[in-house]
């Protein structure tokens, strides 16, 4: 990496990662409770710090990152991310994006390393921060050794890795430069274990939807038009093993497009003929409306009621889905006590497969799992 292109990449780095704000599009299965090194105490959960009353009472992202650093510096960053999960700040971008502050802490403080530190908080934002500094340092060279790490915490760890260093790929090769970014995933797979290509290129063109830099304006090189809101998904220059990623993302350029109409987008979809992108493009709008309706059931009934017939279950799961992957325990559940009688069994399954992924402790396996109705629960996820 030329040392101008890593300054600029580096000066740059803040803004490019708000795009992992919506990173709950993805709905992808994530670990709770990952092991933390035995040297570090556990937080006390029924007080909260000084520190943390400065974040809850402010949403300048400024002032939160300011006492993250100070909470950081005071208990060590195991303690630091455990009183940010359980401090009640919402399951949001917001708190995603500040929970990027640990990764690039713990990069400064330890290089690759500090990734053992990582909790899968806030859908890995620790991971982020510390991978997309990884790659703004050391470029490809970093990337093998980076998920050497990350495949030693868990699978899921290593998926949100490769998530991660897609949108490194595309900003470090430059926005205009999209499909050498994709091809840039497979070389990574060819050199690394247990990557997920996928997973690489859905960051790749989520970065692109956004692409912000330092003064707040989207790159013009990047691959969006606003007179064709399928642009770039059919385009001869993206090859067809990468189209299942552009459709994954494209509901949020169309939203952008559309100022928030969610009909129009719902139109978009329908008009798609491959029914593989269809499904994806459906399940794209309805991880879109979760941030919309923020947690609320009756207004996640209330979107998804704009799908067409057959997909507004398939909308309301999606939201479960992305729910709890954000670390909601308890509306999912609500959310499935008021689907239509069709969508229940989907929907409690999505659960159960969501607590056989996500969580690792036993006891709160079963916890979670005696709240599903006796009627759906299935040995297969939950244990007896």
């Amino acid at each position: 990496m030329k040392s101008s292109t890593r300054r600029s990449f580096k000066k740059n780095i803040r803004f490019i990662l708000f795009i992992c704000t919506l990173i709950v599009i993805l709905g992808i299965v994530f670990t709770r409770f990952l092991p933390s090194p035995s040297n570090v105490s556990g937080p006390s959960k029924s007080l909260k710090s000084p520190e943390i009353e400065k974040i809850l009472a402010t949403n300048d992202l400024a002032v939160r990152q300011e006492n993250y650093k100070k909470l950081l510096e005071r208990v060590g960053p195991v303690k630091a991310q455990e009183e940010l999960f359980h401090s009640g700040i919402p399951y949001d971008g917001s708190a995603h994006l500040l929970n990027h502050e640990i990764g690039e802490w713990l990069y400064d403080k330890y290089s690759i390393k500090g990734i053992i530190y990582c909790k899968d908080y806030f859908l890995s934002s620790c991971y982020h921060g510390l991978l997309i500094e990884v790659i703004g340092q050391h470029g490809f060279e970093g990337l093998t050794q980076a998920m050497e790490a990350c495949n030693k915490v868990s699978q899921s760890v290593a998926v949100q890795c490769a998530h991660g260093i897609g949108h490194g790929l595309l900003a470090w090769n430059g926005y205009k430069n999209l499909p050498k970014a994709l091809s840039d995933c497979e070389v990574v797979a060819a050199q690394s274990k247990n990557f997920s290509v996928y997973n690489c290129e859905d960051g790749i063109f989520m970065e692109n939807n956004w692409a912000v830099h330092e003064d707040g304006v989207p790159s013009p090189d990047r691959w969006v038009s606003e007179a064709d809101p399928t642009y770039p998904c059919y385009d001869d220059r993206i090859a067809e093993r990468f189209r299942k990623a552009c459709w994954s993302n494209q509901p949020q350029v169309m939203y952008k497009l559309f100022q928030g109409n969610i009909d129009k987008i719902v139109d978009e979809c329908e008009n798609i003929k491959a029914k593989e992108y269809q499904e994806i493009c459906f399940d794209s709008i309805a991880r879109q409306i979760n941030p919309v309706a923020s947690g609320d059931p009756q207004k996640i009934f209330e979107l998804c009621n704009k799908m067409p017939v057959g997909w507004k279950n398939f909308c309301v799961v999606s939201n479960v889905n992305a729910l709890f992957s954000l670390g909601d325990e308890k509306t999912p559940f609500v959310v499935c006590s008021m689907i239509p009688a069709s969508g229940e069994r989907r929907c409690y399954e999505l659960i159960q497969q969501r607590i056989r992924g996500n969580v690792q402790n036993l006891q709160e396996k079963l916890r979670l799992c005696a709240m599903i109705p006796k009627d759906y629960r299935s040995t297969q996820y939950c244990p007896q």
